[in-house]
């Protein structure tokens, strides 16, 4: 009697197992991610989600990602814009981590930094050269100032 109601409860964690584990480790892998960033179809990062997180119009991004405002209006989540929107995406990601709300991620990259010659992190962003901003954040991370 005590064998099969062993069994029984093999049998019941082993079913919900799957369930358990998905619960736990889905939203450690995916927490470096911000789903609103990314498209509901296929789960490319959108350019519209990423501007709009920006505050600016998708037109003013598209320099930013090296197409034309009427190519990124038509195509948001082309596959060719990936690599650039991931940049972003994780610039706001890490900004996500490090700073308390919304507000205060918006005053970072408008705010003029020494940093950066007294530019704004949006303005090197827009101009293309977001690798200065992520510099930047690294070393915001690791406890240096400049």
């Amino acid at each position: 009697m005590k064998r099969q109601h062993a069994r029984t409860v093999v049998r019941e964690q082993t079913a919900t197992y799957p369930a358990a584990v998905a619960a736990s480790v889905i939203p450690a892998i995916l927490g470096h991610v911000d789903h609103t960033l990314h498209s509901r179809g296929d789960g490319n990062l959108d350019a519209r989600r990423i501007a709009v997180r920006l505050g600016v119009p998708l037109k003013r991004l598209a320099a930013a990602v090296g197409y034309t405002p009427q190519g990124l209006l038509k195509n948001p989540t082309s596959d060719k814009l990936q690599p650039a929107l991931a940049q972003i995406a994780f610039i706001l990601n890490q900004l996500r981590s490090l700073l308390d709300d919304e507000r205060s991620i918006a005053i970072w990259l408008r705010a003029p930094h020494p940093d950066l010659g007294g530019l704004t992190p949006l303005a090197l962003i827009l101009d293309g050269r977001s690798a200065a901003v992520l510099r930047l954040l690294h070393l915001a991370e690791s406890g240096q100032t400049s």
